[in-house]
């Protein structure tokens, strides 16, 4: 039997409801095989706010953005967090970003030169800097550490360089943070540091247990 449900509760359930829209909606979009540009699309991460803000004008269930970095880097993140504030918006989640760059061919925070480990882990502490600068409470890690053979690095290792950049993170962030982990899976045929499943939530455990 379904259980009688009140339609007014469901209502404020509703209403409650919100969501969160990842800055990079409001740019040039597409395909793996062309990005279009269209008119219009924000030039940086203000118009981005304002862009954002009539969003959550229009649907009331949009009142957050999260920040992806270096793609919204500005020189002052405390001016663009009131920026967004004075819109009707605030910032949400800091997504960072060590996948992109040609260190990163054989991972970031697990590369087994000690040099790209140190620019990933200062990147990190970079985006928790940011969040302290716009009063963000959610850290989101973006991690494409693998490899595509056998032999091509040492998996224990990888994993112990992971749980040291991890605890070096942990460490410097502020009680009552949100730390999410996510691996880009796709271009690895042989082994991931952080599978979407089983790896991450084993990570959480670590931390929380050195916390």
């Amino acid at each position: 039997m379904t259980p009688t449900m009140d339609r007014q509760d469901v209502k404020a359930t509703l209403r409650r409801h919100s969501i969160e829209l990842p800055s990079w909606a409001f740019g040039n979009s597409g395909t793996r095989f062309k990005v279009f540009a269209q008119r219009g699309v924000p030039r940086d991460p203000f118009e981005k706010m304002a862009d954002a803000a009539q969003v959550q004008a229009f649907t009331g269930v949009a009142p957050r953005v999260s920040l992806h970095i270096p793609w919204d880097k500005v020189e002052d993140y405390g001016k663009l967090a009131e920026h967004a504030r004075s819109l009707g918006v605030s910032i949400g989640a800091i997504n960072s970003n060590v996948f992109q760059d040609n260190d990163y061919m054989l991972g970031s925070v697990t590369h087994p030169d000690v040099r790209v480990r140190r620019k990933a882990t200062d990147h990190l502490l970079e985006c928790v800097d940011i969040m302290d600068a716009t009063g963000s409470a959610d850290l989101k890690l973006w991690f494409s550490d693998g490899t595509n053979y056998p032999g091509q690095d040492d998996i224990r290792s990888r994993q112990d360089r992971l749980a040291a950049a991890l605890a070096v993170v942990h460490a410097r962030l502020a009680t009552g943070v949100n730390e999410g982990f996510r691996e880009l899976l796709p271009e690895f045929m042989y082994f991931a540091v952080l599978p979407y499943f089983g790896s991450d939530a084993a990570e959480r455990e670590m931390e929380a247990a050195r916390a």
